[in-house]
């Protein structure tokens, strides 16, 4: 006998399919509408544009190992700053192996690239940049005196397109005149070496003057243009009974690292240097700006430029940060006994 359909099931079976139709057609709404934003280039499928990749270029009148090894924390702090190399940003090198007459090629050819901000190191390197360009940001690192080289205006407030991270100060010229003196305390009369080729050195130089001035220390200054004239300074100091000497920065005048290390050791004189590697490669002792700090610095400048800063309304910093290394198997060398109140005060001591 064929079962009957009860009221109650038809209403059941009429709602049920009622609720199924308005699901279906919602469905279809919405496959509707995600269609026509695909079809028509709505937000759901616009993507997104890929990252400009921006150039820093890196000119530095250094020898590679040098400048490479600067660049390190440079290349770190950027990372850290969520610049990825290769997806952010790209690093173009020029660097002039200490030949100074390369350089303004060299910045040339970076501002042809173009770059979006040059990085100069060192004054030689400084003045190509600004040749070069008055539009493209620079950041100058291992300066001395940016103001004395007719780079900016002032420290505060350097104008125009530079900014940057300085390595020397006043303080720093002094305290290198005390730790010498303070480990060798007959000194009486020391010589000086500068680089010939920095015109800013002028200003560190009398700097390093009147501290020794200070410390009723004779000086004899020796403004050097290459390794050739490098040796002679050195031999004439022994040759004049000089008791010691101070090598500001000239990594661009050594024939190579154990140059002055080897000469001062030959005439028994207590050195002090401010270039750190001179002092890695058997040099007596190291005072001056912590490098890797200046070009951390350096970074977070680099950092406020892309995101739109003005490089001229951005302060020259100054070092905060010191390295005093001393090297005890160069003192034996010379027959120096290096004082525990000295040592107390190093950053590393090489044995």
């Amino acid at each position: 006998m064929a079962s009957r359909e009860r009221p109650a099931d038809r209403g059941t079976a009429h709602v049920s399919a009622g609720l199924s139709r308005r699901a279906f057609v919602q469905r279809m709404a919405g496959f509707g509408a995600a269609t026509l934003l695909t079809t028509c280039g709505g937000p759901l499928v616009t993507p997104t544009p890929p990252p400009k990749l921006r150039r820093i270029g890196y000119l530095s009148g250094n020898a590679s190992a040098s400048a490479l090894n600067y660049a390190g924390p440079f290349r770190q702090q950027l990372r850290e700053l969520g610049y990825l190399e290769g997806r952010d940003i790209v690093i173009e090198f020029r660097i002039a192996e200490n030949v100074a007459d390369r350089l303004p090629g060299m910045a040339a050819e970076l501002v042809a690239l173009p770059v979006d901000i040059l990085i100069a190191e060192a004054q030689a390197a400084q003045l190509a940049a600004r040749d070069a360009t008055k539009s493209i940001p620079i950041v100058l690192t291992l300066g001395s005196d940016p103001v004395a080289a007719g780079l900016v205006t002032s420290l505060a407030r350097p104008g125009g397109n530079i900014t940057g991270v300085i390595t020397a100060s006043l303080q720093t010229s002094g305290k290198r005149v005390e730790l010498l003196k303070e480990t060798a305390p007959g000194l009486a009369r020391i010589g000086i070496i500068s680089n010939a080729n920095i015109a800013a050195m002028r200003s560190v130089v009398q700097a390093t003057e009147d501290a020794a001035r200070t410390l009723r220390i004779e000086t004899h200054a020796f403004n050097v243009h290459n390794a050739g004239e490098l040796d002679a300074a050195v031999e004439t100091m022994a040759r004049e009974h000089l008791d010691g000497l101070v090598m500001l920065t000239g990594l661009s005048i050594i024939r190579d690292q154990r140059q002055v290390p080897d000469l001062a050791a030959k005439y028994r004189l207590p050195q002090m240097f401010a270039d750190i590697e001179i002092v890695r490669a058997g040099g007596l002792m190291q005072f001056g700006a912590n490098f890797a700090a200046i070009y951390r610095k350096a970074a977070f400048l680099v950092d406020k430029i892309l995101k739109g800063a003005n490089p001229g309304e951005l302060p020259i910093e100054q070092p905060a940060e010191f390295d005093f290394i001393v090297n005890l198997a160069a003192a034996q060398r010379i027959g120096l006994t290096v004082p525990n109140s000295v040592l107390r005060q190093a950053t590393e001591v090489i044995r």
